[in-house]
């Protein structure tokens, strides 16, 4: 009998889930798209998560932990409170500081130099959740440690709610659309495809909203939850990039 461990199981977790939507959007999209923008994507995306992975990925988990292991208070009162109440409280405060992060990533023009690269993609859809430049991973690495040492937040918790915010950001970014009757109910709490999909919209009035990863309350209680569709996908001027493109656009003059 084969032992596997969490790392393993989320992994295998995560590929399948991935695999998944990646069929039923094929299968039965929400939006229509050429197959070339398909076939970019899907390649582009791939190469991005796999440089990511080698470069920064590890280094931006180990360095969390260094950083809150160095820092961190001895008195760790979080810890006090029952397991299931440091889980939940710290899904919480992790999901919430990773709305505000969002949103700074929009306000503040430096950030949002790294942050629109995961924006110029022009065909949504389950492996957009991987889009990221890594000048933007490694700026989370600050604000994700300083969340943790602030609130004395358990790296266990953490790592479980890095694990939640990938598999939800995979699932809101697929191209897969749920009935109107699901969704009532399903975006009382939840950010789903419908939701996030106006938040990748051309138009910055609509893209500078629906900031949540995993719960839609964040957005409601402070006013940026929009419900409409989205006549375009992507950045106005902006065309689909490869790899390369993709890495050089914050440095890229107009």
């Amino acid at each position: 009998m084969y032992h596997m461990d969490i790392k393993t199981i989320f992994v295998v977790g995560t590929a399948v889930l991935l695999m998944t939507l990646i069929l039923l959007e094929l299968l039965a999209p929400a939006r229509a798209y050429q197959r070339t923008q398909k076939v970019n994507s899907y390649i582009t995306n791939t190469l991005i998560f796999i440089s990511n992975n080698i470069v920064t990925v590890a280094l931006q988990v180990s360095a969390v932990f260094a950083i809150v292991l160095t820092w961190s208070s001895s008195a760790d009162y979080f810890q006090s409170f029952p397991i299931w109440v440091q889980l939940v409280a710290g899904v919480l405060i992790l999901d919430l500081s990773i709305w505000l992060w969002h949103r700074l990533n929009h306000i503040i023009p430096f950030l949002w130099i790294f942050h629109k690269c995961h924006h110029s993609e022009t065909y949504l859809n389950a492996s957009s959740a991987l889009r990221f430049h890594i000048g933007e991973l490694l700026l989370s690495v600050i604000w994700k440690a300083a969340v943790l040492i602030t609130f004395g937040i358990p790296l266990w918790v953490f790592v479980i709610s890095e694990s939640l915010l990938t598999l939800f950001a995979m699932f809101h970014h697929a191209n897969i659309e749920l009935s109107s009757k699901v969704r009532k109910y399903v975006e009382l709490l939840i950010i789903t495809p419908y939701l996030h999909r106006v938040h990748h919209s051309d138009i910055r009035a609509e893209h500078d909203s629906n900031y949540g990863v995993i719960f839609s309350v964040w957005d409601r209680l402070f006013g940026t939850l929009k419900a409409v569709v989205p006549s375009r996908i992507g950045l106005q001027g902006v065309v689909d990039k490869n790899i390369f493109s993709f890495l050089i656009f914050p440095i890229k003059k107009k």
